[in-house]
């Protein structure tokens, strides 16, 4: 059984939670100034809207608990829930972008409509891949090694979060009608990147097979 911890390894699984750091840090930051700025959302609504990811992890942040493919629990899900993200989120910037361009002409309601619903999307995506990407260092890691591997995971999250505040000083224009599509560019292109090399470097399965039989070996003995 390891001993020590493999902080490669460890590493590289803290990828999928760099990516979902990255993506938060522009989200929370950002998408509170499209609703307001762009389509005149009152506080109230813009909070609730804002809240809506919470309320869809609670129905979505167990479904990998039920799942058993080739790849394992968690990765057909952080595989997709990113493919995903990744096309709705750059919708976002687009539509905002649109909008932007019909102020002093029409008031596009159905603009606001299809924008809020593509964010809807873009957080069902997130949540599909946010409970499973934080549960795969426990599944893959042996329990007496697990605070040490969290202290890399949560490091991994917080260059994700600088990563993002980042590209926002670099890429938002000033002015009252900035382009977010660069900045939501950037943050696709991290978390594509971060989870292609988690998917080609860790073998899930495997090493869920050896944490589980190292600790029926330690129970056996105990």
């Amino acid at each position: 059984m390891e001993t020590k911890l493999n902080y490669k390894r460890t590493f590289l699984i803290g990828l999928a939670f760099l990516s979902i750091c990255s993506f938060w840090q522009m989200y929370d930051n950002i998408i509170p100034l499209i609703l307001q700025n762009t389509y005149h959302l009152g506080e109230t609504m813009t909070g609730a809207v804002m809240a809506l990811d919470n309320v869809l992890a609670i129905f979505l942040g167990t479904l990998s608990d039920k799942v058993h493919t080739k790849l394992g629990r968690r990765m057909p899900f952080i595989v997709s829930g990113t493919i995903l993200a990744v096309i709705f989120m750059m919708l976002l910037p687009m539509i905002d972008n649109a909008e932007k361009a019909r102020w002093g002409t029409v008031e596009s309601f159905s603009n606001q409509v299809i924008f809020l619903a593509v964010l809807f999307f873009t957080l069902v995506s997130m949540g599909l891949y946010r409970s499973p990407a934080v549960a795969l260092m426990p599944d893959v890691t042996p329990n007496h090694l697990r605070s040490r591997a969290n202290a890399v995971i949560n490091l991994m999250g917080a260059v994700g979060g600088v990563y993002a505040l980042i590209m926002i000083k670099v890429l938002v224009g000033k002015g009252e009608t900035p382009d977010y599509l660069p900045l939501f560019a950037s943050i696709a292109a991290v978390m594509a990147i971060a989870v292609g090399i988690l998917v080609m470097t860790i073998r899930e399965n495997k090493l869920r097979e050896e944490v589980e039989k190292a600790e029926a070996a330690i129970a056996e003995t105990i």
